[in-house]
């Protein structure tokens, strides 16, 4: 039902109840006071007539004409709504009446004693018991009198006379008439009653139910449907109201769908999988393309399903003893986490993902946000990147082989003339041959550590000596220093140093860093690159001379696609990103100190490999 019908029957009841109320109170006001004035008019007609008997009682007992006063009183008992006529005597008892039997009863109780004649009516029961209307006066002794009753002041009363009319016919008329009023009563009550519905039906309910039906509306989302407004009363100002309430709503709802959909082109915008889960109820909130794409499902299917329903295709929660649960192990506000998980396709393959989360709460509730990177394509970039720096190597690599060969092609064609004009001698041929054989030891050189920076990561460790990575990988950039003006300087340790890793990534992160630090030199300058052992690790210190990192981007220097170069060239911004993946993945860890204008220092600290360990290779 709705709430304004419910509201236009509850006050259609209340009106019902008050007019039963009035009319039945009304009814009981008109029966009370139409008796009593019935009862007033009988007994001024009451008064006439006993005062007419009276006039004939005094009038015969002057001229002592009892026959007359017998019949007087017979005459007037028989009249239509008198049931009987008495006379008492002073003692009570009847003198005359009507009726016959009467005569000689005594009604001590209807004497009446007092100064001056007095009337009274009273409904009584008589002796048949039969209700009557009965009217009493008593008849005053006078002077004309006192001859046969004696003094006035002796004998005050002469006698009473008593009159009783039918109760019936005067209660009947006492019914019609209150029914009568009632009725008219009620038919007017009914008429303000009609009237005062219609003004509240159409100033109250109406536009009560109008607001109803705009209210529920607004619950189901349509804002679109104003009140209609009419007149200045209250309720007129309240629609008004309403309206501009709605409006307000529908603005606000407008500019929430804009932040939604800001919010998720934002999050679209991320190369890495993202969702967010109310921690409550393990549900999926919010959750990006990328997300969806790592699983092959589609975004409408994500929202609202459980996390481990979503990415683990379980039915029930994961046992956290097992995995590194976020919504288990983030129980406080801004607790981080970072896992390795495996999650599960739509087509059932896995997918390896590196999730790093963070619990955040937000109006009293609180939330996992997830943000998960596919291994898969991270090793894919790491490759391409690895390929597009060794492109920039190009023409260092062929000015590196191109002395050797042209040296080596001296040679030949020295000993090609020699051969020919027959004067060639074995000591000299042998000489030239081992000038060919050290130029080809210095391309077979120059192939090996670009070899050794391109092949594909195996997967393993392996013991990795960094001395020598470091200065094949400087030696492979020292064409580009000469291009830019830049002089690289590497302080070799005392000791040899060798650490546990991927010999063609460690170069990659020394390759990396390097051309970071050519980057930072536009104008020249100089590179210092030095390791030393420490503590049970060896710190990797690459500094240049440049123009420094700012305060603001020196946090975010390692965030994937954030790129500030100081030769004005747009970078790719994931180099150092890959570089400190490969760092924590060896784990090691990498630092970087810098002040505008006075270069930077990039650190890298790893785990030495134990001495056993590098004998046992």
């Amino acid at each position: 039902m709705k709430p304004g019908r419910s509201l236009e029957r509850d006050v259609l009841l209340n009106l019902g109840l008050v007019a039963v109320l009035a009319s039945a109170l009304m009814l009981a006001l008109i029966l009370v006071a139409f008796r009593a004035q019935l009862l007033e008019e009988r007994s001024r007609a009451s008064m006439g007539v006993n005062l007419l008997l009276q006039a004939s009682l005094e009038n015969a007992m002057l001229k002592r004409d009892v026959p007359g006063l017998a019949d007087i009183v017979q005459r007037l008992g028989g009249h239509q709504g008198i049931r009987r006529v008495m006379i008492l005597n002073p003692a009570g008892e009847v003198r005359f009446a009507s009726e016959a039997p009467a005569i000689g009863r005594r009604y001590p109780q209807l004497t009446i004693a007092g100064p001056g004649p007095k009337a009274d009516a009273a409904f009584v029961h008589d002796e048949a018991g039969e209700e009557v209307l009965r009217s009493i006066i008593q008849v005053r002794n006078k002077t004309p009198c006192e001859g046969c009753h004696g003094a006035a002041a002796a004998h005050p009363v002469n006698g009473v006379l008593v009159v009783d009319y039918e109760a019936r016919e005067i209660r009947h008329k006492a019914w019609v008439g209150a029914v009568a009023f009632s009725l008219a009563g009620i038919a007017v009550l009914a008429l303000i009653l009609g009237l005062l519905w219609r003004l509240l039906r159409r100033r109250v309910l109406l536009p009560v139910a109008r607001l109803s039906e705009a209210s529920a509306d607004i619950e189901t989302g349509r804002l679109d449907r104003p009140v209609a407004v009419s007149g200045e009363d209250e309720l007129a100002g309240l629609a008004a109201r309403f309206n501009r309430m709605a409006a307000r709503i529908a603005a606000q709802m407008a500019k929430i769908r804009t932040h939604e959909t800001y919010l998720q082109q934002v999050l679209d915008g991320l190369p890495d999988g993202v969702r967010v889960i109310d921690a409550a109820d393990k549900r999926i909130v919010l959750a990006n393309r990328a997300y969806c794409e790592q699983l092959g499902v589609e975004h409408a299917a994500t929202i609202g399903k459980a996390c481990y329903a979503s990415s683990h295709r379980r039915e029930s929660p994961c046992v956290d003893t097992l995995v590194s649960c976020p919504l288990v192990e983030c129980r406080e506000e801004g607790t981080r986490l970072k896992a390795t998980h495996r999650h599960l396709r739509a087509d059932g393959t896995t997918l390896a993902v590196e999730v790093h989360a963070a619990r955040i709460g937000i109006g009293g509730k609180a939330y996992i946000v997830e943000s998960i990177r596919d291994l898969t394509q991270v090793a894919r970039v790491s490759h391409e990147q690895r390929l597009s720096e060794l492109g920039l190597l190009a023409a260092g690599v062929a000015h590196e082989i191109h002395n050797p060969l042209a040296s080596i092609r001296l040679v030949v064609q020295g000993l090609a003339r020699e051969i020919k004009s027959g004067g060639s001698e074995p000591a000299r041929v042998s000489d030239y041959l081992e000038l060919v054989d050290g130029e080809i030891d210095n391309c077979i050189a120059v192939t090996r550590r670009l070899l050794l920076l391109s092949r594909q990561p195996e997967g393993r460790r392996q013991i990795v000596d960094v001395v020598a990575a470091i200065d094949d990988t400087a030696r492979l950039l020292d064409f580009d220093a000469q291009a830019r003006g830049i002089r690289q300087m590497f302080l070799p340790p005392v000791a040899p140093i060798h650490v546990l890793a991927d010999e063609g990534e460690l170069r990659m992160v020394l390759l990396n860093l390097l051309q970071n630090a050519h980057h930072a030199m536009p104008q020249g300058g100089i590179v210092r690159v030095s390791a030393m052992a420490q503590g049970g690790e060896v710190a990797i210190d690459v500094a240049d001379d440049g123009c420094g990192i700012a305060e603001e981007h020196l946090e975010h220097i390692f965030d994937p696609f954030f790129s500030r170069r100081a030769d004005g060239v747009a970078g790719t911004g994931l180099g150092l990103t890959i570089v400190k993946n490969i760092v924590e993945r060896f784990g090691g860890r990498i630092e970087a100190a810098s002040a505008p204008g006075k270069g930077a220092c990039f650190t890298v600290r790893l785990p030495l490999a134990s001495s056993a360990t590098v004998e046992a290779s």
